[in-house]
């Protein structure tokens, strides 16, 4: 009998595993330099955060298979968006890079805030109109590399990379080695709230809704990755992940008086008040 239980957890564990596929790839810059620090994110059936590294390299492990929006950014270059549609049991890479056919962030906020200025009060109902056509506006097309064990055998670094975001799912997921002092965000969840800015046509449609996210924060406190443990609206996750990547400071866990990795959830509420 206990054969027999074992044998079907392994194929719901297998089966389970093979829902679920790999986005890898490299962000960077108009002259093809690597860019550390960018936010890679999908959203469809969830929401998945990664950071670039140093080399520009970005992992997202056991993503379930599906179709999604992709969207890489970093403070001060032009944004990039695109779709993929994750295999399960499949390695996917797709390079980005910032400033080729993507949308300049800072002049489209200029010009929404000029249109703002001199724009009628809307009504509710095309406030909505405005959010729907947002959530269909057209993103780039582009073409995932399957990516195959000898093709990663040829990048030493982002070999490196999955290796590393490897080891953080797995240590999160055994909850060993927990460090005795907890992740800490510097100024309270209060810091991270008041840097909100709630999406004025979420707001002016009256939408409200709770993120709850997981933060993965390295030896000096620099955030790892993302996992939306409970997503809201498209608009409002974008915004959570802007603050906790751009305008929030963490401390990092530590085990004794040493420094380690660590990982804390922040739940982060938009109510119009």
């Amino acid at each position: 009998m206990k054969k027999i239980i074992l044998a079907i957890l392994w194929g719901l564990c297998a089966s389970s595993l093979l829902a679920q596929g790999r986005l890898i790839g490299r962000v960077v810059g108009e002259n093809n330099e690597p860019i550390a620090g960018a936010t890679v994110s999908i959203s469809g059936q969830t929401a998945m955060v990664a950071i670039s590294n140093a080399q520009g390299y970005y992992v997202l492990l056991d993503v379930p298979q599906g179709q999604y929006e992709l969207k890489a950014t970093k403070r001060g270059q032009p944004v990039w968006r695109g779709s993929v549609t994750i295999t399960g049991g499949v390695t996917q890479r797709i390079d980005m890079k910032l400033g080729d056919k993507s949308e300049n962030l800072a002049a489209k906020a200029a010009a929404d805030a000029k249109r703002a200025k001199i724009e009628k009060p809307k009504k509710e109902t095309e406030t909505k109109k405005e959010v729907e056509e947002e959530e269909k506006r057209p993103e780039q097309e582009v073409t995932p590399v399957v990516t195959t064990t000898q093709d990663l055998a040829k990048e030493k670094e982002l070999q490196k990379a999955i290796e590393e975001s490897e080891q953080l799912s797995q240590l999160d997921a055994a909850q060993t080695n927990l460090p005795e002092t907890d992740v800490e965000i510097v100024g309270g969840i209060e810091a991270i709230q008041s840097k909100i800015e709630y999406p004025m046509a979420l707001k002016r449609a009256r939408i409200e809704g709770t993120v709850v996210a997981r933060v993965f924060v390295d030896e000096q406190g620099n955030p790892l990755r993302i996992s939306l443990v409970q997503p809201a609206n498209k608009f409002l996750n974008e915004e959570v992940i802007r603050v906790l990547t751009e305008e929030t400071k963490f401390k990092p866990a530590k085990i004794g008086d040493s420094p380690v990795r660590g990982a804390i959830t922040i739940p982060v509420k938009f109510k119009i008040q």
